[in-house]
C-alpha cells in the first residue's frame, strides 16, 4: 500500500520535528509530504534539511488548512496513492496507528486513530466533544471500561488525523474553498454523508494532538456563528426550508452576530450555489 501524509505547517517549529521522527518510527512506511504554508519561524529551513525524505512543498501565501490539504492531495493523487493521511503539525503518531488503521479500513470510508491529549493521559477535549455529539457508544464503552470493539462508527472526528483511501477522493473531491480555517472538516462530514460513506474509528489506533485547547477553543468561539451559517449554507442534505430552520435557530442565540454573519455570505452566493451543485456529484472537487 502506497500511503501518503499530508502535513500542512504554519509556522510548526515547536511541533514538526517530533511530528516527523514519528513517521520515520511508524512500522508501515509512508511518504511524507509537507506542504508549508508560508512560515515565517524557521520551518521552511528546517524541514528540508533535516527530513530528506519528505515530499517539500512550499507555498508563497498561507492557503490554510483545507485548501493546504488540497496541494497535497493533488500529489499523493498524480503519485499513485492507495491510501492519504491527513495530520496536523501538532500530532504524533503511535509507530503502529498506520497498521492498525489500515487493519480496519475497507478501501471507502474514513478512518480515524483515538485522539489522545499531547502527554496521552486523556482523551483529546474535541475529539470527546465529538464523541459526546454523535451519541455513539464508543464514549460509554470507553468512560465505564467496558470491552471495547476493534472500530466504531461515528458522525465526525476533527480533521488533525484522517486516514482516506483514494477512491474516496476520488468520489468526493477535497476541501471546499469557502472554508480557510475550521468548518472545513464540517462541510467534509455533509459530504460523507450524502454519498454514503462513513467516519470509523480504529480504537488500537492511538494519535497525540498536543495542541493549546484553549487558545483553538478561543479562536473557534470567535468564529462559531460564521463557521454555522455557512456549514448550514452549503450543506447538500438540507432542502431550503431546512437551512433556514438552522439559521432561525442560530439567529435565536446570537441574532445581532448572526445578521452580520448572514449579510457576509451574500457576495459569496453565487459559489456557494456552485459548492452546492457540484459537491452532489461524484468527482474529485476542489481538486
Amino acid at each position: 500500500m502506497r500511503v501518503f501524509t499530508i502535513i500542512v505547517t504554519y509556522n510548526a517549529m515547536r511541533w514538526i520535528e517530533r511530528c516527523l521522527q514519528c513517521l520515520r518510527q511508524s512500522t508501515v512506511s509512508v511518504i511524507p509530504v509537507v506542504v508549508d504554508n508560508a512560515s515565517v519561524d524557521g520551518t521552511r529551513e528546517y524541514v528540508p534539511s533535516h527530513f530528506s525524505e519528505v515530499v517539500w512543498l512550499p507555498q508563497e501565501k498561507n492557503l490554510g488548512f483545507g485548501q493546504g490539504n488540497n496541494v497535497g492531495i493533488r500529489y499523493a493523487m498524480k503519485h499513485e496513492a492507495d491510501y492519504v493521511l491527513l495530520l496536523n503539525q501538532d500530532a504524533y503518531l503511535q509507530p503502529t496507528a498506520v497498521k492498525e488503521m489500515l487493519k480496519i479500513a475497507d478501501g471507502r470510508n474514513l478512518v480515524s486513530p483515538l485522539h489522545l491529549n499531547g502527554d496521552g493521559s486523556r482523551l483529546d477535549m474535541m475529539f470527546k466533544a465529538s464523541l459526546r455529539r454523535a451519541d455513539n457508544s464508543l464514549l460509554d464503552d470507553l468512560l465505564l471500561g467496558k470491552s471495547v470493539k476493534s472500530l466504531y462508527e461515528v458522525g465526525e472526528v476533527c480533521a488533525a488525523c484522517w486516514f482516506m483511501p483514494i477512491n474516496m477522493l476520488e468520489e468526493i473531491g477535497g476541501f471546499n474553498p469557502l472554508f480557510f480555517q475550521y468548518g472545513e472538516d464540517n462541510n467534509y462530514y455533509t459530504r460523507l454523508d450524502y454519498h454514503g460513506r462513513k467516519v470509523l474509528v480504529a480504537v488500537s489506533a492511538k494519535m497525540f494532538h498536543d495542541r493549546e485547547v484553549r487558545g483553538n477553543a478561543q479562536l473557534y468561539n470567535k468564529k462559531e456563528v460564521h463557521l454555522k451559517t455557512l456549514v448550514c449554507a452549503c450543506n447538500i442534505n438540507l432542502t431550503l426550508s431546512q437551512r433556514l430552520y438552522k439559521w432561525a435557530s442560530i439567529g435565536v442565540h446570537a441574532p445581532v452576530r448572526f445578521l452580520i454573519e448572514w449579510m457576509s455570505l451574500l457576495p459569496y452566493f453565487v459559489q456557494i450555489i456552485r459548492s452546492r451543485r457540484e459537491e452532489k456529484k461524484k468527482q474529485p472537487c476542489w481538486l
